[in-house]
């Protein structure tokens, strides 16, 4: 895959994959960006007038919020630009008010911060990732107080264990992801 069609941190990644295991992860991670591209997101013109500007100015300001923290953009090829997940956005077609604070608390975790990560595709990885402690019954485990769960545990056994990805969480449960993205920054 050429350049203009990934990252360059994908390309720098695949260029240092050395072992048959290194290529194979490196080819996997392609896989699944091109999976997630798929999904449609829109472009830096779509998000600039969803946010309010004219159509002249729609890519310059949905660079200013990325560039600011405020807004999360995936390199999408040289053809494309940078795309962004819709999960940030509400049903109004505003920005989740608390994409910057998830922005900030995983730019803690090693790797996620927009210096580290210029095409946006590692937070993508981490915010696509299925995680068990984003499940119905972690989060409420996690928010009950201790007397709660032993008074009723047949209340968190119902709830549904299923691991799910913080992109999913988040217009919901922003709260959640946030906490998770920081609870991630003190592990490593």
């Amino acid at each position: 895959m050429g350049k203009a069609a990934g990252s360059s941190n994908m390309v720098q990644r695949q260029n240092g994959a050395n072992t048959p295991a290194e290529r194979a992860d490196f080819e996997a991670a392609m896989r699944y960006r091109d999976e997630l591209l798929r999904l449609g997101w829109p472009d830096c013109k779509a998000v600039g007038v969803m946010l309010g500007s004219k159509p002249t100015g729609a890519e310059a300001r949905a660079s200013r919020e990325r560039s600011a923290g405020r807004l999360l953009g995936v390199w999408a090829g040289r053809d494309t630009g940078y795309v962004y997940p819709d999960f940030q956005f509400l049903d109004s077609g505003a920005v989740n008010p608390r994409v910057a604070e998830l922005l900030d608390a995983m730019a803690n975790i090693t790797g996620l911060s927009a210096a580290e990560d210029k095409s946006g595709w590692q937070r993508v990885f981490w915010l696509y990732q299925p995680r068990g402690r984003l499940s119905k019954q972690a989060i409420a485990l996690r928010r009950a107080a201790p007397e709660q769960v032993r008074a009723d545990p047949a209340r968190f056994d119902k709830l549904e264990t299923a691991p799910r990805t913080p992109e999913d969480v988040f217009p919901h449960d922003p709260q959640a992801v946030i906490d998770l993205a920081r609870e991630d920054a003190q592990a490593l």
